[in-house]
């Protein structure tokens, strides 16, 4: 379930039958909104150009993996970490 507020990912951008475009895949958008009548999501960043609203089927869409980015950053300042700790290691033997 999708909540307003939220950051989506376009997993299918490809244009249907009824014309929606201006999506880009694997491009963030924001959910401010569901249309009442297919419960699709209305996204801040785009809207159809046939019918001037903003409202594109869910299975177009994935939410953010917020954890998968967080873990990836850990990740990252930890291997930042240890070569920083290798280089002041390296550099206080050659100071001995």
């Amino acid at each position: 379930m999708f909540k307003i507020g939220e950051m989506v990912v376009c997993v299918d951008a490809r244009r249907r039958w009824y014309k929606l475009g201006n999506l880009k895949e694997n491009e963030m958008y924001t959910v401010v909104g569901f249309n009442p009548y297919d419960d699709g999501l209305v996204l801040k960043e785009t809207k159809s150009i046939r019918s001037g609203h903003n409202a594109y089927a869910r299975d177009r869409f994935r939410k953010v993996d917020y954890d998968f980015a967080n873990n990836v950053l850990s990740d990252i300042k930890k291997e930042h970490h240890n070569h920083h700790s290798e280089k002041l290691s390296l550099k206080s033997e050659k100071t001995k």
